[in-house]
């Protein structure tokens, strides 16, 4: 009974926690703003699998950048033939040999073989998008000091019901879990792509993440990992929202399904590393460490709201008034996640997908049944959305005008 009340009022804390940290944040949130020259010298590195046409795009959009210091390393694998609509001295394609299925392996296939002279590595997903400004918002920041640094990811695509409510998941994430933390002086989650981290660091993280690779023959959300190693070295992660990255969202059921269980899967296995980084951060009184692992350690939202409901019931027989705070928390936790849509200025077409969310929530449990598979299978997502920046950005530029001003 003792335990199943201590689930109850954490679960009661979890939905009221993006609300409550999102208005506490309001009150503390602090600009970064230039220091001088530029000064980082980027590893802009791509991996394909199977899949390489849809990277173009991305290509021409990292080549458009107004920040000269930059090389872009495509790493392709288990891609036969490349037929590149792209040359410039500024892309290196790195065709693996032999098929790696890793996206660890292909990244550690170009850092093998990357210049010497670069100071941060950024990591792009084959179906981002960025514009010209992406490179120098995120040297903004690592002048400032911060060795990594998180981008605002923004769905590409809306135009479909699983699109937009996948699109709806991210405007709430970005807001609580990167935007909110880095405003309340913690850290921003990493999103596994539109990131970037000091070179000798993320080398060493991947070094790590190798060895697991050799001992379980996949590696589950390196970026998890990453966060992790980055937090608990006593680093910040940086959260930039002027660092825009057009990300491709899900269109299918089936899509939602595979994602949704190799993201399941890499909470749970790492839920364990998070609860040492909260009890370390609790020991040294480490502001940064602690709030970093209340913040990863919420649970993934539909299992939240079931468990909650789950435990209503049962108390509803034997302690109503665990009941009805629960019941308060989930009117809370509902109000709470459309007023954070609207604080992070969510598009109307992705908010007009709300009934909806019910589909959603059916392919998160179809890939909660498919979590184990994640365990020898990376799932990768297949891609379709092949537009370039300039036709995106000109219709989507209105959306980022309160950000920091760009150049053109």
């Amino acid at each position: 009974m003792v335990i199943l009340e201590i689930i109850g009022y954490i679960c009661c804390f979890y939905l009221l926690f993006p609300i409550g940290s999102s208005i506490l944040s309001l009150v503390s949130n602090k600009r970064t703003s230039g220091l001088g020259e530029m000064q980082s010298d980027f590893a802009c590195i791509i991996t394909v699998y199977k899949e390489v046409d849809i990277a173009w795009p991305l290509v021409k959009s990292l080549l458009a950048q107004n920040y000269p210091h930059f090389h872009i390393y495509l790493v392709a694998d288990n891609v036969s033939l490349i037929h590149a609509p792209v040359e410039d001295d500024r892309l290196t394609i790195l065709q693996t040999e032999v098929p790696l299925h890793s996206k660890v392996a292909s990244v550690q296939h170009s850092l093998n073989r990357m210049n010497s002279q670069h100071t941060h590595v950024a990591i792009f997903d084959p179906d981002n998008l960025v514009p010209r400004h992406f490179l120098a918002a995120l040297d903004k920041y690592h002048h400032a000091g911060y060795p990594a640094v998180q981008g605002r990811r923004i769905a590409k695509n809306m135009d479909s019901t699983f699109a937009a409510l996948d699109a709806m998941g991210e405007y709430f994430y970005d807001y609580t879990v990167r935007k909110v933390p880095f405003s309340l002086g913690s850290s921003s989650v990493i999103a596994g792509s539109g990131m970037s981290v000091r070179r000798d660091l993320y080398e060493y993280a991947i070094s790590l993440e190798m060895e697991e690779l050799k001992r379980e023959g996949v590696v589950v959300a390196e970026d998890k990992a990453l966060q992790l190693l980055l937090v608990n070295k006593g680093h910040r992660i940086a959260y930039a929202p002027e660092a825009v990255i057009f990300d491709e969202k899900v269109a299918s059921f089936e899509q939602v399904s595979r994602q949704r269980s190799r993201w399941l899967n890499s909470y749970f296995r790492h839920s364990v590393e998070v609860l040492k980084t909260f009890f370390s951060g609790l020991a040294k009184m480490d502001w940064n460490r602690l709030w970093f692992a209340v913040t990863t350690l919420m649970p993934p939202l539909f299992i939240l709201v079931f468990a909650s409901m789950f435990l209503g019931l049962i108390f509803f027989f034997l302690e109503p008034i665990i009941s009805l705070i629960l019941a308060l928390s989930l009117i809370g936790f509902a109000g709470g996640f459309i007023l954070i849509l609207f604080m992070n200025r969510t598009p109307p077409q992705v908010i007009r997908a709300l009934p909806k969310v019910p589909l959603f929530i059916m392919g998160q449990m179809a890939g909660l049944l498919k979590i184990r598979k994640a365990n020898k299978d990376f799932l990768a997502t297949s891609h379709k959305e092949i537009i370039d920046i300039d036709e995106i950005w000109e219709k989507r530029q209105h959306e980022f005008d309160h950000l920091d001003p760009w150049e053109d």
